[in-house]
């Protein structure tokens, strides 16, 4: 995992910020964070702080960022150490509800190996099953039940029924207490399937 820089201390945190909480509707408008003071351009005290930006590692994704003192943090993680104490400085902050644009206290968990962050993912983009952790292998004509454990892709095996394939990558991250981690379990009563065993 990358270091993370620094963040200034909480002291400094404290002299120039506010946390605000921030209401559904103003996701992606408001940061959580205000500032106390003036700041260099148009940074005004009592304005957002921040600006929100593309992520790097995934274009799906936003994040607000802010400048103290010429580096560049996440307001998620500013606002984790100021609620918290927590100064932890190579750590990933976990949005538990999965949106980036929520940095409301009550929403932000430490994640130091990075594994809640690989755990708590959604349905990937290009997921054509509509099942995460299940995808039809053409060549077999089966579905193919995997997860990734330790950063790796680890096959459960194929399956003829989807539900099943579904039922089995529940039950590995129920083994590997991923559940209790925030990942949703899949929902087998809303998969359709249209195999023989299901028809």
């Amino acid at each position: 995992m990358k270091a993370k820089r620094a963040l200034p201390t909480i002291e400094r945190l404290n002299e120039l910020l506010e946390i605000v909480e921030i209401p559904e509707e103003k996701y992606g408008i408001w940061s959580g964070l205000v500032w106390k003071v003036d700041r260099t351009g148009t940074a005004r005290a009592g304005s957002v702080a921040g600006t929100l930006q593309q992520a790097t590692t995934n274009p799906e994704r936003k994040d607000w960022i802010v400048g103290i003192d010429g580096v560049r943090h996440l307001a998620s993680r500013i606002i984790y150490c100021m609620t918290t104490g927590d100064e932890t400085v190579n750590a990933e902050v976990d949005h538990i509800d999965r949106n980036s644009l929520n940095n409301n206290a009550q929403n932000l968990r430490l994640d130091i190996d990075g594994l809640i962050q690989a755990v708590n993912r959604s349905k990937r983009r290009n997921n054509t099953s509509g099942v995460v952790g299940v995808c039809w292998n053409k060549s077999s004509g089966k579905w193919i039940a995997s997860v990734q454990e330790n950063r790796k892709r680890k096959h459960l095996g194929y399956f003829v029924c989807k539900i099943e394939a579904a039922r089995v990558v529940n039950e590995k991250w129920i083994e590997l207490g991923w559940d209790k981690k925030g990942r949703e379990l899949n929902d087998l009563e809303s998969i359709v399937c249209n195999c023989k065993n299901c028809k």
